[in-house]
């Protein structure tokens, strides 16, 4: 069954192409692919507290040991930057040279990675395979709660919430706009309308569980 969500925080952002989200210290961090650059926004004031300029940014982001972690440049490597200058910090090859890295997010137990039709959980030391999930739908962003995994999918304007030890889908969800990438706050989903230039969150009924 399709669970219809409608949005309970919605920020319109300036921004020509949302295609990475993720939180860090009190703001909630976007990607603009056509700008090339990292936004910091208070999700509350909705106000831009820093940018961060990102040559060669496609998409993707999320937090590594502080700092924030995207997909750039022709190969799609992993660029890691202090988030408070912009330097970089690290470059990591992409795992699966060739292939578009459409989401990132840091779990518990390493970095989510995702291509197209699945998602791969990755050592934070040295990007080695830890497991796969295979998905029906295609991926556009992914973030993580404690107990769950969540990926959108902008075309068909929805977000998955899979269980990670079941390895299946728990709760498709339809959401307005096109979902690109996704964040969690620790009870909110939130994720990129690229169509409306937005950040949008939804609540999702059950998916916060005592740990």
């Amino acid at each position: 069954m399709l669970y219809a969500a409608g949005s309970v925080r919605d920020v319109s952002v300036d921004s020509d192409e949302l295609c990475g989200l993720t939180w860090l210290g009190q703001y909630l961090w976007f990607c603009d692919g056509l700008r090339e650059r990292v936004v910091a926004m208070d999700p509350y004031t909705a106000t831009a507290a820093h940018t961060l300029p990102c040559p060669g940014l496609r998409g993707g982001l999320a937090t590594l040991d502080g700092n924030l972690v995207y997909a750039a440049g022709p190969d799609l490597h992993l660029q890691v930057v202090d988030p408070d200058t912009g330097t970089a910090v690290a470059c990591l090859d992409n795992p699966r040279p060739g292939e578009v890295c459409t989401g990132l997010e840091s779990g518990r137990g390493g970095l989510w990675m995702g291509y197209r039709d699945r998602l791969e959980l990755r050592s934070f030391t040295d990007l080695r395979l830890l497991t796969t999930i295979t998905l029906p739908t295609l991926v556009s962003g992914i973030t993580a709660t404690d107990h769950y995994l969540i990926y959108s999918n902008r075309w068909n304007e929805s977000i998955t919430i899979i269980d990670t030890v079941l390895k299946r889908v728990l709760l498709p969800i339809n959401v307005h706009g096109t979902p690109t990438e996704l964040a969690w706050d620790g009870s909110r989903i939130w994720y990129c309308d690229n169509a409306h230039s937005r950040l949008r969150a939804i609540d999702v009924p059950g998916i916060v569980r005592p740990a």
